[in-house]
């Protein structure tokens, strides 16, 4: 094991070495049992701490368990399928024998502040302070370098990994004519160049995005597409104008909690925000909160630090030392967002979010905020006005009383009223079930305040009907309620005033006593609500409950077994100081829950809203209670106006309720202003918008959760400042703030032993065939050990002392005699160094599945380089996978013309539906954090670019790109130099001029076979070319681009 351990490795009779013979025999086969998991460990013996470890060392006990032939005193047990090779006894039993020294894991050691350079003889072949670090390790195994790699073959390479895209023919020509002139110069020339490219940017992100678990759709059952493309096109935009790494991070992890933070700081945030959510109906909130913050402690440790923290959200961590506690303090940083923890079926965007209009949007709402605010002028100064002339009134009608204009609804349950009740909902059924009379019971107390007998022509009697009858009141269970239909929504530019007369028998936990919403479902649930929480008045207007509303709460429980009049009133302003509520006719004392709305309270869906009475989703409707009148009115009344309605006292016309509801001036520009709010809400219900991170004022309380279950909290889990993850070396800066920004600021401290390591070693694994360290996701005990770990240190010291310069870290390099030794393999260095840890040769493996697909819209210019925007839709295989996998899912709705030929970077990626392509070529499904794609080799990818659309018609553009070339053989040459880089060879090109030869001979005996291969696709073929020949070229060059030398990098 030791000797393919490589930078590791030593000579047979050398000193053990802790980290790189021991500590994998001791993780892999002994941390299970004996390692930091506390509740998890056998015997009271801990392996992975000396002091804990050292009495059973040192009286002999561990060899002698090791050694054993008593299968029920061996270790490990044969009943854990675990056991040690003589070659791992003998290293236990040198180390044993050296003193059993122990050292710190490598990967939690401080960063050195200096590296020192290897000094070489003989160091000609070294460009670059990395060759001499690689062929100090080269010479080490007895190994040479690889011959440098033709300048068309660096270039191709070069260009597939800085930029996802072939050359196209006319670098290849002006980089073959500096090459000429000035090798050196031509070689830094082409990559500052391909750094100046947009398409830098969007190369560098495909790998980002995988780490980000960037998708177009939320996932789970639904898997609904959201609106989080303008994150994604910031990741582009962040590589392309070379953000410093530590910025990158910092804005991603806390760029709301910047100073004066600009919209693309907080843009940044979405990074944990895209996550997968869940929408269905019965999802509890909170549990799916918690699995939301789980995610970003996991993809914090993946993506940035390198570990599996996801190890320890039930217990310790099994091999590393980090104590699940440490999770929860680290959770404790991502738990204080004003959060549901689940989205619905609409198009609304889970709050706290960001609006981000484009030019022309951003001008219409500064228009829309500009005569608002018109509005509100013109108002509040006719108001002024009309206090004059309500005393001129008030001296010429001294006696008058009021009336309550502005009825929209009015529901009395003593008769059956059955042309305005829609139904009654019963959530068992799988219909709403109509009828003609809701339950209805005898009410005998006479205590129940009643409407001012004035306003009897308003309640919804019958003609003719007996009055005689008993009074009677709408009984509710919780599960059943009353809809109405033909009611406005309730919104945020909407003023109205809502009076009910209820009767709670008992104290429940949150009941619905009346609503206006979209949907009935708890995860659609929005619009207004009046509700009883344990006792407690809430009056509700919200897009998204909590973080996108207002609400107000009474600072006193109402009585209990109590007939009530109680009232809600809101003003239309679109702040918790508009909403108010009553307790016969008098005002209550609340607060604010809530004081921040955007877009439109309502969202429009296929079966549109409804007003519902005592009636919520999973029996939360007010159970046991008993409901009698019910008034909805389109304006905010005065407090004399709910009075009266609560006592029936006389009602005298006071300056409010004359302002309000008689002064036609008055009244004529409280419409104007109602009109005005309305156009401003909906100047922000076209913009997109994105969810992010906003910190709440006081951050919520965050537990350790035994097993991780959400309803299972125990000690209160604080943020551990200064002492962050407790193995590591470095604690918070002195200075740093403890929330998300110092958290930032400790994972980009200098000193930080894992950020800098873990960044460069994910860059060079995109360069490379494989990163330094092969476990890129996991810098733990179970991880592999770096392959040259002096290179990873001087990597990440130099990239962290550059100011953190990607840009710079990519130039070095690609420019470096490692990166340009030829990929050509010879039988000695397969043998030697299989899988070229050692970087003897140049990197050689099949390329990503977004390259593989843009090779061949880029080589047959069918490509389209529109940059950013919302994603489009390419060809799928036949049918529709979408619905067939999934029915909940909306119709894939194939692009059109160019959209079709974007970047693959722009195409929809729908985590329980990818692109089928893109999963046939290892593409991940975004579902969680993934830093390491897999790379397999299967008879499918053939199939995909043998009959794949977007193949098949991309051959076919590269065909009509090369036919006007007279020559056959020149032709060919043409289309494998743009697929391949390269010219072919004498034996390729014999075998594809034979291949154009057959297939030519057969289209012209089925030229309708021809015109049919060559319709393939949304493209139209030229007209002007010979159909036979223009299939027979098109087979010719779906075999180039099934070559190994087209999807490969060599």
């Amino acid at each position: 094991m030791a000797a393919t351990m490589l930078g590791w490795s030593h000579a047979r009779g050398s000193d053990i070495d802790f980290n790189r013979d021991v500590r994998p025999i001791l993780s892999d086969k002994c941390y299970f049992c004996h390692g930091p998991d506390e509740e998890n460990q056998k015997a009271g013996l801990r392996l992975d701490v000396r002091d804990d470890a050292i009495d059973a060392i040192e009286s002999g006990e561990i060899l002698d368990r090791i050694t054993s032939d008593d299968e029920d005193f061996l270790m490990p047990p044969p009943s854990s399928n675990l056991s040690l090779t003589d070659e791992d006894k003998q290293t236990i039993a040198r180390w044993i024998e050296e003193g059993a020294q122990y050292d710190g894991h490598w990967a939690f050691k401080p960063l050195p502040a200096k590296v020192d350079v290897p000094e070489l003889d003989q160091d000609e072949w070294c460009r670059q302070p990395i060759d001499r670090f690689v062929l100090q390790t080269m010479r080490e195994a007895g190994m040479t370098p690889a011959p440098e790699a033709a300048p068309l073959i660096w270039l191709r390479r070069v260009t597939l990994d800085l930029t996802g895209l072939p050359p196209t023919p006319s670098q290849v020509e002006r980089f073959g004519k500096a090459v000429s002139k000035d090798t050196e110069d031509a070689y830094q020339t082409a990559v500052a160049e391909l750094l100046a490219s947009p398409a830098f940017g969007e190369h560098m992100a495909v790998a980002w995005l995988d780490a980000a678990r960037y998708a177009d759709s939320y996932g789970y059952q639904s898997d609904k597409l959201n609106t989080q493309w303008p994150y994604r096109d910031w990741v582009v935009d962040a590589f392309n104008k070379n953000l410093p790494y530590d910025d990158f991070l910092t804005w991603q992890l806390a760029g709301d909690l910047l100073d004066n933070p600009t919209r693309e700081q907080r843009l940044a945030t979405a990074f944990n925000r895209i996550h997968r959510l869940n929408n269905e109906g019965g999802a509890v909130f909170e549990e799916w909160r918690i699995e939301n913050v789980a995610d970003r402690v996991q993809t914090f440790g993946t993506a940035i630090l390198g570990l599996t923290l996801e190890c320890c959200r039930c217990h310790d961590h099994k091999y590393d030392p980090i104590p699940m506690k440490d999770f929860y303090s680290l959770s404790a940083y991502f738990n204080s967002i004003d959060e549901s923890g689940v989205y619905d079926r609409t198009e609304k965007v889970p709050a706290p979010s960001l609006l981000l209009p484009t030019e022309e949007q951003q001008a219409a709402f500064e228009q829309a905020q500009q005569e608002l605010r018109a509005a509100e002028k013109r108002y509040a100064e006719e108001s002024e006005r009309a206090k004059d002339r309500y005393v001129t009134w008030k001296e010429a009608n001294p006696s008058a009383t009021a009336s309550l204009p502005d009825l929209r609804l009015a529901l009395s349950f003593d008769r059956n009223y059955d042309k305005t009740l829609k139904s009654v909902y019963h959530p068992s059924q799988s219909d709403r079930s109509w009828t003609s009379m809701p339950d209805l019971v005898s009410v005998d107390d006479i205590t129940i305040p009643r409407l001012n007998p004035e306003l009897a022509a308003d309640r919804l009697e019958e003609p003719g009907g007996d009055n005689a009858l008993p009074r009677l009141a709408l009984s509710l269970d919780g599960e059943r309620g009353i809809t109405t239909s033909g009611i406005e929504p309730l919104d945020r530019w909407t003023p109205f005033s809502l009076v009910i007369t209820l009767r709670e028998t008992k104290r429940v936990a949150e009941r619905s006593l009346i609503a206006h919403h979209t949907r009935g479902t708890d995860c659609g649930y929005n619009g207004w609500d009046l509700t009883l929480v344990d006792g407690y008045l809430e009056s509700r207007m919200y897009r998204v409950w909590p973080g996108n509303a207002i609400g107000v709460r009474t600072k006193e429980r109402i009585p209990v077994d109590q007939w009530l009049q109680i009232s809600a009133t809101y003003d239309g302003s679109s702040k918790a100081a508009g909403l108010q509520l009553f307790l016969n006719g008098e005002p209550l004392e609340t607060t604010v829950l809530r004081d921040k709305i955007k877009k439109s309270a309502n969202v429009k869906v296929d079966h549109g809203g409804e007003f519902v009475v005592g009636q919520r989703f999973r029996a939360r409707g007010l159970a046991g209670g008993l409901i009698d009148d019910v008034r909805l009115y389109t304006r905010a009344l005065t407090e004399n106006e709910l009075r009266y309605l609560a006592t029936g006292a006389p009602l005298p016309v006071s300056e409010a309720t004359y302002i309000s509801a008689i002064d036609e001036p008055a009244r004529t520009a409280w419409d104007a202003l109602n009109e005005a709010r309305h156009a401003y809400v909906m100047a922000e219900e076209v913009m997109n918008e994105v969810p992010i991170m906003h910190e709440m004022e006081e951050p919520r309380p965050a537990h350790l959760l035994a097993r991780g279950q959400y309803d299972a909290p125990k000690n209160e889990q604080t943020r551990v400042e200064r002492a962050v993850l407790s193995s590591l070396p470095v604690g918070f800066p002195e200075d740093a703030r403890n929330d998300r920004l110092g958290l930032a600021r400790w994972v980009t401290d200098p000193a930080h032993p894992l950020t800098g390591r873990v960044a460069v070693n994910r860059f060079w694994g995109n360069f490379f065939t494989d990163p330094l360290v092969h476990t890129p996701e996991n810098f733990g005990l179970q991880g592999d050990l770096p392959t040259h770990p002096e290179l990873l240190d001087w990597l990440a010291r130099d990239f962290i002392n550059s100011g953190w310069d990607v840009k710079r870290l990519c130039r070095n390099i690609v420019l470096s005699s490692t990166y340009r030794q030829s990929s050509a393999v010879t039988t000695q260095k397969i043998a030697a160094d299989p899988t070229n840890r050692l970087l003897s040769r140049g990197p050689a493996h099949r390329l990503a599945a977004e390259q593989i697909r843009d090779i061949a819209l880029a080589s047959s210019e069918l490509i389209n380089l529109t940059r950013g925007g919302p994603p489009v839709s390419p060809y799928q295989p036949g049918g529709d996978l979408w619905r067939e996998s999934n029915g909940m899912s909306p119709p894939y709705q194939q692009s059109v013309g160019k959209a079709l030929y974007r970047r693959s970077l722009y195409s929809v990626w729908k985590r329980t539906s990818p692109l089928p392509n893109m999963l046939t070529f290892d593409a991940t499904t975004r579902e969680v954090c993934s830093v390491k794609r897999s790379r397999t080799n299967t008879p499918l990818q053939a199939l995909v670019l043998l009959n794949d659309v977007q193949f098949v018609e991309a051959a076919r553009a590269l065909a009509e790109q090369v036919l006007p070339t007279s020559d056959e053989t020149a032709r060919i040459d043409d289309a494998f130099l743009r697929l391949t880089g390269r010219h072919p060879d004498q034996r390729e090109l014999e075998i594809l001029v034979n291949q154009l030869t057959s297939e030519r001979e057969y289209f012209a005996n089925n030229r309708d076979a021809a015109v049919d291969f060559i319709k393939i696709g949304e493209s139209q073929p030229d007209t002007d070319l010979d159909p036979v020949e223009l299939a027979a070229t098109t087979a010719v060059c779906q075999t180039i681009l099934n070559l190994d030398a087209t999807i490969w990098k060599r």
